[in-house]
């Protein structure tokens, strides 16, 4: 009987370890200041990881003084990063990335612009090394129907590091 017993309590270790990090997001967050461009307009946004947690809060500007703060989770039994942001003017974004890789995120957002315009459609995130990234929004726009595109570019911002006399 102690045999049966420790077998089983070894298989079952044995398996919570081979597992365990089946929690864990694939997608390696993205940390510290980062800028970006679109369409003519800079955005920076300084992302911080989530302590305790498989995610991170994001506080954003823009270069017309709009604001917004985000949170970004990984959704472990769904297999999804969901993101949320709330801003200027009741500004808001709604993200859920149903394809989840290392250096790839797709799914759909929906979002409220400053001024009021509203898009719903495809949003792709892709990393290109460690401190650049290219995201594409396909969305339409819910008023006029118009498909619009949306291209952007972020590179992380390096500390300038002081030099000691």
């Amino acid at each position: 009987m102690k045999k049966i017993i420790l077998s089983l309590f070894l298989v079952t270790f044995s398996g919570m370890s081979l597992f365990a990090d089946d929690h864990k997001c694939p997608w390696e967050w993205l940390t510290g200041n980062w800028k970006g461009e679109s369409k003519g307009k800079t955005t920076e946004v300084v992302w911080k990881k989530v302590k305790g947690g498989d995610g991170l809060t994001g506080a954003w500007k823009d270069s017309d003084g709009n604001i917004s703060k985000e949170v970004v989770a990984w959704c472990s039994d769904l297999k999804v990063v969901t993101a949320l942001a709330t801003g200027t003017n009741g500004s808001y974004w709604n993200i859920t990335f149903n394809e989840v890789s290392k250096d790839r995120m797709k799914g759909t957002m929906r979002r409220k612009l400053p001024d009021g315009v509203v898009h719903e459609g495809e949003f792709v995130v892709e990393r290109e090394g460690k401190d650049r990234t290219v995201n594409v929004f396909k969305g339409k726009n819910i008023k006029t129907g118009e498909i619009e595109e949306f291209k952007g570019v972020f590179e992380r911002v390096k500390k300038n590091k002081k030099t000691k006399k």
